[in-house]
């Protein structure tokens, strides 16, 4: 981000801040806050807007280059956290051997 796109943003998120302050009633001591919550509000903001720009292939055939991963790398990386098959009792025989039999065997 430049350094005027880095002041647009950082005065969206000052007028927001001062949004909420008045408000909530003007509270004392709450300026922290009130920023981190205008932060993440104007991030929402500009995450909606970057939804809404246009696809940036030019037909069926054409290739969408993209600087930045589509899905972040940890929801890759996390993927081993997920139950598979063998979680679910895969290791055990069904239907479970009759114990009855097996005693009356012996």
């Amino acid at each position: 981000m430049d350094a005027a796109r880095e002041q647009e943003h950082e005065e969206r998120i000052r007028r927001k801040a001062h949004e909420i302050w008045e408000r909530e009633g003007r509270p004392e001591g709450r300026a922290a806050e009130h920023w981190d919550k205008a932060a993440e509000l104007v991030a929402q903001e500009e995450g909606t807007t970057a939804t809404l720009r246009r696809n940036p292939s030019h037909g069926p055939d054409d290739v969408a280059r993209r600087d930045q991963p589509v899905e972040p790398l940890l929801a890759v990386e996390t993927l081993g956290d997920l139950p598979n098959l063998a979680d679910q009792g895969e290791e055990r025989q069904f239907p479970a051997p009759d114990r009855r039999t097996a005693r009356e065997e012996g």
